[in-house]
């Protein structure tokens, strides 16, 4: 079997795994040493066959390899030359890109899926001919800039490719290392992949006509360094939307295994203590950003598995786009999930774009993104580049989300209510770095100085690239604990006290467990009645009142029904 693609999936599927043969390359030196180069083409040459092919980059890739033997898919240590010897007759030939030119690189990445070659570096071409290969394409000499590279590449091989993605990857090394962990995916998918700068303006114009000719509903899956936000804009003018993978050299290494291990799972909503809801208090949680960077979802299993995880309460943002590039993690996540962890969806639901820009693209864009929602549990999104109501906000609160979280940063705003919608509008209170400890607990103890109202509902921003560990989480949350003014709750606790439907819901539940366990028929009476009133005001879309109704029947039946810490739901 080879790689299957229907419309409905944004990215393909590979065949399942059966063994996997494990090369390390962690030792090389990635700046001189290019025999890495067509190891990681053959990969993905191998695996868009049959994933047979897995490379140990960094430590992290053996650390996830664990869960791919959990999973009984048998794993055998091999070397560099043995892979090469095994597999050598994948490939028909060789093509060398261009030092001195580095953007041929990508060219020929996107060619090699084409004409099933391995790139080598000009150092490697008197290997290659010793493996009984012949040189296909030599881009040695043949282009003089960036732009004159993509043009040809345009012209040549854009017809020829599947314009389902767009891969924006770094083609050279300076500071920071040149991107190799997603060479094998764009090999095995025949994908484009470039490095150009929206900024400048003819590479720009380039890019756009590559945006125009994409279906829509099409990904992009990254940026030229320290372009997001026109990169961002542009794909959304365009109707596409962006997955960001391809911006660190190591993160996302070996997608051409991951995609192809199957498993069915969904995220769980973490259950409610209703013995906390709806008292007079200012209720805080913790909402770590940008789980729409497929990058992040690999790096987060290193503060999954922090020791302070589970003590804190934390809304995980997470790429609906793991449940087809990486299945096995997402299961790995939904499984371990404690009592205080949430998952939401990255922005702007299942893909990051600005819903601003182009409205019109909205229904189309939702209707791809509800279906993946959908199909991994989420119930919350967050949204980018759109702070006003506007035209696509109540869209998005029609998709069947419990509520949307608005904007990257902390706003200094609290939760609200669009005119016809009860999903609640969540920006973020504060926003916390480590070693803001005491500022970050010295804002919210002005804020529940300040605003009288209650429950007042505070969202603690985290960037996770601002973090080693939870611990400067775990700090804050104990201050906050010691705090009579304060109380810790997980976010979907934190959303059934803003959203009055599905709140009264939950309180119908409450109302059904008290009649079966006999409450005073006084303490029933008062919630029916208080239900009976939180229905009438949501006839009336009058949130703030309904909701009002929902925490009277919190308070009522929650320390009624379930002791502290006890949880339903």
């Amino acid at each position: 079997m080879n790689i299957s693609w229907p419309r409905d999936r944004v990215f393909p599927q590979f065949s399942e795994p059966k063994q996997l043969e494990v090369v390390d390359l962690r030792t090389i030196d990635f700046r001189k040493n290019w025999r890495w180069l067509p190891l990681i083409i053959l990969q993905g040459l191998v695996n868009r066959e049959e994933p047979r092919i897995y490379l140990l980059l960094s430590n992290r890739d053996l650390d996830l390899l664990k869960l791919i033997e959990k999973h009984a898919i048998k794993v055998i240590k091999s070397d560099l030359n043995e892979v090469f010897e095994k597999y050598i007759d994948y490939a028909k030939g060789y093509i060398v890109f261009d030092p001195d030119v580095p953007d041929t690189l990508n060219v020929a990445n996107t060619l090699s899926g084409l004409v099933n070659a391995i790139v080598v570096s000009p150092i490697d071409i008197e290997w290659a001919e010793e493996q009984g290969l012949k040189c296909l394409e030599d881009f040695r000499g043949r282009f003089r800039s960036r732009l004159e590279v993509y043009e040809w590449a345009y012209r040549e091989l854009w017809p020829k490719i599947d314009k389902r993605l767009l891969a924006p990857m770094k083609p050279y090394s300076d500071s920071r290392l040149i991107q190799i962990a997603f060479r094998d995916y764009v090999t095995a998918t025949k994908i484009f992949a470039h490095y150009l700068d929206p900024r400048e303006p003819k590479e720009r114009e380039l890019f756009c006509r590559l945006l125009k000719e994409m279906p829509d509903n099409s990904a992009v899956l990254g940026w030229y360094e320290g372009s997001e936000h026109i990169t961002v804009r542009l794909a959304s003018e365009f109707r596409k939307f962006v997955v960001v993978v391809t911006g660190s050299p190591f993160l996302t290494s070996n997608l051409t295994v991951w995609s192809g291990i199957r498993v069915e799972c969904r995220y769980p909503l973490p259950p409610v203590d209703f013995s906390k809801l709806g008292k007079d208090k200012v209720y805080v949680t913790f909402y770590m950003n940008d789980g729409d960077n497929i990058q992040w979802d690999f790096m987060m299993k290193d503060f999954w598995e922090d020791p302070d995880r589970g003590k804190i309460p934390i809304a995980w943002t997470i790429s609906p786009f793991l449940k087809d590039l990486a299945p096995l993690i997402m299961k790995y996540y939904a499984e371990t999930a404690s009592s205080q962890d949430t998952f939401v969806s990255g922005p702007s639901g299942a893909g990051y774009w600005y819903p601003n820009v182009n409205p019109d693209y909205v229904d189309t864009f939702l209707r791809m993104s509800r279906k993946y929602l959908e199909e991994s549990g989420l119930k919350f999104t967050e949204i980018l580049g759109e702070f006003l109501d506007g035209e696509s906000l109540p869209k998005y609160a029609e998709t069947g989300l419990l509520a949307i979280k608005l904007g990257y940063r902390g706003m200094d705003i609290f939760p609200y209510h669009l005119k016809d919608s009860p999903v609640p509008v969540i920006p973020g209170a504060v926003e916390f770095w480590e070693g803001e400890e005491d500022k970050v607990y010295g804002w919210l103890k002005a804020i529940a100085t300040v605003y009288k109202k209650r429950p007042l509902h505070a969202l603690i921003i985290c960037v996770p690239w601002r973090y080693k560990t939870l611990k400067p989480l775990k700090i804050v949350a104990d201050k906050l604990s010691s705090d009579e003014d304060f109380v810790l709750v997980n976010f979907h606790e934190f959303v059934a006290m803003l959203n009055p439907v599905y709140g009264l819901a939950l309180c119908k539940k409450l109302l059904e467990e008290a009649k079966k366990r006999k409450l005073p028929k006084e303490i029933v009476s008062e919630a029916e009645s208080c239900i009976s009133r939180a229905e009438e005001f949501c006839s009336k879309k009058e949130w703030k009142e309904a909701l009002n109704q929902v925490n009277k029947v919190y308070r009522l039946l929650g320390p009624r029904l379930f002791s502290a810490g006890e949880t339903a739901v």
